[in-house]
């Protein structure tokens, strides 16, 4: 019998580096050897139990992001073969027709309590801070132009696939000005890097961190603007204004964990007549809205959640059509024995910073 090394909870706060049976691929399945995986800021807490995601049934392995090769592929797998390169994405529709199909975030959690999301985290449970990860073809792309780059540049496409389905949820333009609240977060930042490279006139890159934000300016050029604000509402929306040079098109808040949404307000008040804000932040807070100025600046609030099927493929062809660079993203790598090392890291990150594990 087969067996690999990897991390699985077994229960809250019981993470344990195991020796587990390498299954056969299901007839839908793709077994990979993972060669870097993503860790998320707050894996720490997910370990612990303190934030409120419907875990996989335990044990399981966590994690949700990777790059790596194909060892084997089930028979009615058709797009990926043995040896190719591959990033795995954790986000699993269930292929049912249905105008609202289950899904999950593999190796994280459950959208929805019901039985069907449940049945499809139970299949699907283990993620990937393991050697070798068997994953839903569904969720696996391959990367055939970027075939020549390293695992641990490539792992950036995990930094910027959330951002980048908000980014195409705006309908964002060649030209247009957007303002990314956020910007000195971990997926903030990869807003405004994507921004650009997507042809983005003017990145307004909303933050409270001056050093993070000044930080992209020089990575990414003059088209990223900073607007560095504090809470108040009025004086930041003067501020993120002035950085559009009077107003901005689009907006994407990717806020994490915000008491506050003062920063989102004043960033919906930035926009231009007939402006769209994408939500995609964690705030706990509510978004004060008046009706009367919604109607008379004619704007739209979104709410997305993750990205489209073909996303992953989409970013991946930026990079390799050279108008996304990865090296630009600071990668601290540990080696899967150190992955508790890599969470408490992790914890840490802000900016263009990503933590990697790599077997």
């Amino acid at each position: 019998m087969a067996t690999h090394k990897a991390w699985r909870l077994h229960a809250r706060d019981d993470l344990r580096f195991d020796d587990v049976e390498t299954p056969t691929p299901a007839a839908d399945g793709v077994l990979v050897r993972i060669e870097a995986g993503m860790v998320l800021s707050y894996m720490g807490k997910v370990l612990s139990g303190a934030v409120p995601y419907s875990l996989p049934p335990m044990p399981f392995v966590p994690g949700t992001n990777a790059i790596g090769r194909v060892i084997a592929t089930g028979e009615n797998v058709g797009h990926v073969q043995a040896g190719d390169r591959v990033f795995l994405s954790p986000h699993l529709r269930g292929d049912v027709p249905d105008p609202e199909p289950p899904q999950i975030l593999i190796g994280l959690t459950s959208m929805a309590a019901t039985d069907a999301a449940l049945k499809l985290q139970a299949r699907w449970r283990d993620g990937v801070f393991a050697e070798i990860a068997h994953w839903p073809a569904a969720c696996v792309t391959p990367l055939s132009r970027l075939d020549d780059k390293p695992a641990t540049e490539l792992i950036g496409l995990a930094k910027l696939i959330v951002p980048f389905g908000g980014l195409q949820r705006t309908g964002l333009r060649g030209g247009a000005t957007i303002v990314v609240n956020g910007a000195s977060g971990y997926f903030g930042s990869g807003a405004a890097m994507l921004a650009v490279a997507m042809g983005a006139g003017r990145v307004v890159a909303v933050g409270r961190k001056r050093e993070a934000l000044e930080q992209l300016v020089g990575a990414f050029g003059p088209r990223v603007v900073p607007a560095v604000v504090t809470g108040d509402t009025a004086n930041d929306l003067a501020t993120i204004r002035h950085a559009a040079a009077g107003g901005a098109d689009v907006a994407l808040d990717l806020l994490g964990a915000a008491s506050s949404t003062s920063t989102t307000l004043s960033c919906l008040r930035a926009l231009k007549r007939g402006g769209r804000l994408v939500l995609m932040g964690s705030a706990e807070a509510p978004l004060e809205l008046s009706f009367r100025e919604m109607l008379a600046n004619g704007w739209e609030v979104v709410g997305q959640f993750m990205y489209d099927r073909t996303a992953p493929g989409q970013l991946a062809a930026l990079a390799a059509e050279g108008l996304l660079d990865l090296k630009k993203i600071i990668v601290t790598r540990f080696a899967l024995a150190d992955f508790p090392r890599a969470v408490e890291a992790a914890a840490l990150m802000q900016g263009l910073d990503l933590t990697a594990v790599v077997p």
